[in-house]
């Protein structure tokens, strides 16, 4: 059995809001709730002194680093940390390079098995970035480049690299990755959120519809996540115009919620488009808050054209909160989802505008539309599991 766990991340909730973020801390307290102890170690915490608890989780700053990011100081007192623990943990996971330097030292405490959380490969950023042509995009490659041989001189250090999504799995099984994390080191344990977090609060609903002037007559189609390019919200927007000009827009309100780099493009798209009556530009939210909107809105909307990990974390709160998803057609999500995603092609802004046209109304009460394999629990469940069967190997016979 696990007695502790001590887990590595550059950034938490305290830092920045992001998906890594979300479902690292989210995965910590759900382990703090099994395991006696969990530590999460990460970089100074602008405003707070000294270690503190939350949530269960006893957390770590390590003063002299830069807040959410990693550095020269990052890798050196995240290693001195390490040196200087009397007791080992029963293991050690690391959220993306987190742990890296650490792993470097784990003679230190030679029998505590250490486990990499992958949402992502270098290699997938490169590809993802070809495909955009944005120059802006292209030119930091080569920064993905010099990562890419960080993260293969890296992966032989881990005993297990746990991959959030089909698609990491499958970039960790291509050419150069395989030959330094090879396939029977590497498992696939999802994302997962928990159901009762997210479900549908009716009386937030009314508030929150009541406050955009919209009544049980208007479709509210939300879209959660940073406004980035790679986001493709613009698909969101012409296809919000095409039902304006089909005389549906007195039908629609569309909330982008969130804040990122593409604000400004998007906002300069629906002046262009006419559409200030349809949009509207919710800004940054808090996790907790993220739920209010998911209760609001009628319909769960993802254009990314091509996803680097699993499913997002508010496509799965989406779901938790019995709103049914409308996704870019070609995204492989699990197949538990297979009956509850609905694939359109995002690129035809006149199909997109059909698929929403046609989406049936939503009950009231909602229950839940997310399976049980992608729940938190579950998630945690998995983790567990592999951490016990590696303190097992570690055992004297």
């Amino acid at each position: 059995m696990i007695e502790s766990i001590l887990v590595f991340s550059r950034a938490t909730l305290r830092h920045q809001i992001g998906g890594m973020e979300v479902l690292s801390w989210n995965l910590a307290v759900e382990l703090a709730r099994q395991v006696r102890r969990v530590r999460l170690v990460t970089t100074a915490v602008p405003g707070v002194d000294g270690p503190f608890s939350a949530d269960g989780v006893e957390v770590v700053p390590l003063p002299g680093t830069r807040p959410g990011r990693y550095s020269t100081a990052w890798w050196r007192e995240s290693r001195a940390y390490w040196a200087a623990l009397a007791e080992p943990p029963g293991a050690v996971l690391s959220v993306s390079a987190g742990a890296y330097a650490v792993a470097r030292a784990r003679v230190r405490h030679p029998g505590t098995p250490f486990v990499l959380q992958a949402h992502g490969t270098s290699m997938m950023e490169i590809s993802s970035k070809l495909r955009s042509g944005s120059p802006r995009l292209l030119a930091t490659a080569p920064k993905n480049a010099a990562w890419l041989l960080r993260d293969l001189a890296r992966y032989r250090d881990f005993d297990r690299i746990v991959a959030v999504g089909g698609r990491v799995v499958d970039s960790l099984a291509a050419r150069p990755q395989r030959w330094f994390a090879p396939v029977d080191r590497v498992r696939h344990i999802p994302n997962g959120v928990r159901p009762a977090d997210h479900a549908a609060d009716q009386s937030a609903r009314r508030e929150l519809r009541a406050a955009l002037g919209v009544d049980d007559r208007v479709t509210v189609v939300g879209c959660v996540g940073r406004l980035h390019a790679q986001k493709r919200l613009d698909r969101v927007l012409r296809a919000a115009a095409v039902l304006r000009d089909r005389g549906h827009g007195g039908r629609f309100r569309f909330l982008l919620v969130g804040g990122g780099p593409d604000e400004g493009r998007l906002r300069e798209l629906v002046r262009d488009l006419r559409l200030a009556e349809l949009v509207t530009f919710v800004g940054e939210v808090r996790p907790d808050e993220v739920g209010r909107y998911h209760a609001a809105a009628d319909v769960a909307l993802l254009t990314t054209a091509h996803l680097e990990v699993g499913l997002p974390m508010a496509i799965l709160e989406a779901l938790a909160s019995g709103v049914p998803c409308v996704v870019s057609r070609g995204i492989a999500g699990p197949v538990v989802l297979d009956s509850v995603l609905r694939p359109v092609d995002t690129d035809d802004p006149a199909a997109l505008a059909d698929i929403l046209h046609g989406m049936p109304p939503v009950p009231a009460p909602r229950p839940s539309l997310l399976p049980d394999d992608l729940t938190l629990a579950h998630c945690a469940r998995g983790y567990l599991a592999l951490l016990a069967e590696l303190r097992g190997g570690y055992l004297p016979p």
